[in-house]
């Protein structure tokens, strides 16, 4: 679970910002968004609105960018980091800073870089503002301490030098020097725990994704149905590779695979459109070509097959962003989505995610977003869910609906429109000269 991150210097942050996923427990609306059951309480969603360009997908970065560092070794070489460090102030050589706090396993951790022309991480247990967070280990440069032995501290620092741009996470995972085993831990928590979906994002394997979970499947029939978009339901065909192969309109595809190595491990998919069309691959040793098929009605109740070459952008994107509301649902997982309406009616998203917070849910969904009809506190979002990015003298500044003094029966969507919040661009007028 995702408690608070902290940004600074970071792409267009430059003053600390504080996001955090913290409920206020005098509101009373919608308690089922809150999970009880830690010590702490939180929020299972929140979205980010702003105008373009005020911060809200420099938000996602920031948490990809710590997922990157905690789970690449290569991270920091790969990457050109003055680019990431806030560029609209003169002669600014402050490190960039990110801390992430959150809670794994019933145990509560803060993680945090400071990254400039040397590195400096550290990782708490956090004392969740009741007493004074414990350091686990420090690390700046090459030198390391921790509150437990190293297992071998000459080859500890020898490691770290070699590898001075790395995470002490990402190299504890493939070469163990910390005895300390909670490291372990928090690194698969990155590892397992954080799902981002850009807002570019495809599944080239989505055949295969789903055809290999029924449960993933009839999750996915589950919200079809429950938004009602005059899809009946979506299976998964499977025809005989021979049968396939012998219709001509598929000769050229024939062709490319022919001599491909598909194996029970290993198949071919076709992408195309940003979509996936097919899968090949060897099911009790036969091989065989997998489509989505979507059951569709029409016409005084006509019912036709379609594929998805037929379907809109915008239930292709649905169906990409399926798999990651899923593992927020079941599996527990922090899930962030970048623009969340792209592509996708304002209605539709609506139902979407008013699927999600009446679920029975174990996760946390946090979304960017630019649908005013989401800011209903009568009937989907909390105060406390919704965030606001501004930009003043270019860097973005955070800060919850909560701050403000609403009362639950005000019409949020119409005063975000109006400006009272911040969060929308603005507008010059245009005069037309003739």
């Amino acid at each position: 679970m995702l408690l608070r991150v902290t940004i600074k210097n970071f792409l267009s942050f430059y003053n600390e910002a504080v996001f955090d996923m913290f409920p206020n427990t005098k509101r009373e609306r919608f308690l089922n968004h809150i999970y009880n059951d830690k010590k702490i309480p939180l929020l299972k969603q929140a979205a980010i609105y702003g105008a373009n360009g005020s911060g809200k997908s420099n938000f996602i970065k920031a948490i990809w960018f710590i997922h990157s560092f905690v789970t690449n070794r290569n991270f920091i070489k790969s990457i050109n980091l003055e680019e990431y460090r806030f560029q609209l102030a003169d002669n600014n050589s402050e490190p960039i800073f990110l801390e992430i706090e959150f809670e794994c396993d019933e145990q509560y951790f803060i993680y945090q870089i400071h990254l400039g022309s040397t590195i400096i991480e550290r990782l708490y247990y956090s004392g969740l503002g009741e007493k004074e967070d414990e350091i686990i280990f420090e690390r700046n440069g090459s030198k390391i301490t921790s509150n437990k032995a190293l297992q071998n501290e000459p080859s500890a620092i020898e490691l770290i030098n070699l590898n001075q741009f790395s995470s002490i996470l990402a190299l504890d995972k493939e070469f163990p020097v910390l005895s300390n085993s909670i490291v372990s831990t928090v690194t698969n928590w990155f590892n397992n725990n954080i799902d981002i979906v850009t807002i570019d994002a495809t599944i080239p394997m989505l055949i295969d994704v789903m055809s290999k979970s029924e449960f993933l499947l009839n999750f996915t029939n589950t919200i079809f149905e429950s938004i009602g978009i005059g899809i009946k339901s979506i299976n998964i065909s499977d025809i005989p590779f021979e049968e396939w192969a012998v219709d001509e309109k598929n000769a050229e595809l024939v062709k490319q695979i022919i001599n491909r190595d598909i194996s029970e491990s290993s198949g071919v998919s076709q992408f195309k459109n940003r979509r996936n069309v097919l899968s090949i691959s060897m099911k009790n040793g036969k091989k065989v070509v997998q489509e989505f098929v979507f059951n569709q009605l029409g016409q005084g109740g006509c019912e036709k097959q379609m594929k998805i070459s037929a379907q809109s952008d915008g239930t292709v994107r649905l169906l990409t962003l399926i798999p990651a509301i899923y593992v927020a649902m079941k599996q527990g997982k922090v899930v962030l989505i970048d623009e969340i309406d792209n592509s996708i009616h304002p209605n539709l998203v609506f139902a979407l995610l008013k699927f999600f917070a009446e679920s029975n849910t174990n996760g946390q969904l946090i979304f960017t977003t630019h649908t005013p009809r989401l800011l209903n506190q009568q009937e989907l979002m909390r105060l406390d869910e919704i965030w606001i990015t501004d930009k003043k003298e270019g860097s973005t500044q955070m800060r919850s609906l909560n701050d403000f003094k609403i009362h639950n029966t005000i019409n949020i969507e119409n005063g975000y429109l109006d400006g009272r919040y911040g969060g929308v661009p603005t507008l010059l007028d245009i005069e037309e000269n003739g």
